[in-house]
């Protein structure tokens, strides 16, 4: 067990909240019991997901979209009601990480999709968070084989435009919404970009540009981040941490 104050200071640190502006606000968004002993971990915050901590009298719940972001709805009503009256009637802790767990050294999904896919990451400067990360392949790959691999360590079935070169040496990375984005990659001379979107310009931009583009879901290339951040608060406290796959193709 640990109490909420301590759990809450840890991560604070650990996902460095202090350092990235973000549009959504970090660490804990609402407050519930003061010791937790069971934690559930997931994606995005839902209806399912909280049911499941209800199920498993969970006494906090962490994900990656949590409940408030700028320009949202102001009002408690409908869906968010739902939301609300649930976690609150239960007591329920919610935490939410967002860029930090995007951007994190150890954890961050692009990091984990890298070393998935056995793409060694090039350095950034000291001190930089960038949005997306390059990897290097040791050994070049071909394409299909990059998309195979991508559906591997993701558990997708990705889409793709392939409009550039056959062989892979270099790869940058940029989970989530990452669609408009493409401008910048493809200045950056490598041989495929991946990341969780595209929007209806996206085939004719990398047609005339020349780049391989992949796109592996929102969803899915942010699963990776959170399932390890609950495996670090396992080895760290005395607690269980469960993560609750809610399938989401988008």
């Amino acid at each position: 067990m640990v109490s909420r104050r301590e759990l809450e200071s840890w991560l604070n640190d650990y996902l460095q909240i202090d350092l990235i502006s973000d549009f959504i606000p970090n660490g804990l968004q609402i407050e519930g019991t003061d010791e937790i002993d069971t934690i559930i971990a997931a994606v995005s915050i839902n209806l399912e997901v909280i049911e499941a901590a209800v199920k498993e009298r969970a006494a906090a719940i962490i994900v990656h979209h949590g409940l408030f972001w700028k320009n949202d709805e102001p009002t408690i009503r409908g869906y968010r009601r739902k939301r609300f009256k649930l976690l609150l009637e239960h007591d329920i802790n919610l935490f939410n990480y967002h860029l930090p767990l995007d951007f994190h050294p150890e954890i961050g999904h692009n990091r984990l999709i890298l070393d998935g896919l056995g793409a060694e990451m090039r350095n950034t400067p000291e001190g930089e968070r960038a949005i997306g990360l390059t990897g290097i392949f040791k050994n070049p790959v071909s394409f299909t084989e990059l998309a195979e691999k991508v559906n591997r360590v993701l558990e997708t079935e990705a889409q793709y435009f392939h409009f550039g070169k056959d062989q892979i040496e270099s790869l940058f990375v940029i989970s989530g919404g990452g669609r408009n984005e493409l401008e910048q990659v493809i200045t950056m001379d490598v041989d495929a970009y991946l990341t969780g979107d595209a929007k209806e310009s996206t085939r004719y931009i990398a047609e005339e540009a020349g780049i391989n583009y992949i796109y592996a879901g929102h969803y899915n290339t942010e699963r990776l981040g959170i399932i390890e951040l609950g495996k670090r608060i396992e080895k760290k406290y005395d607690v269980k941490v469960h993560f609750v796959d809610v399938g989401n193709p988008l």
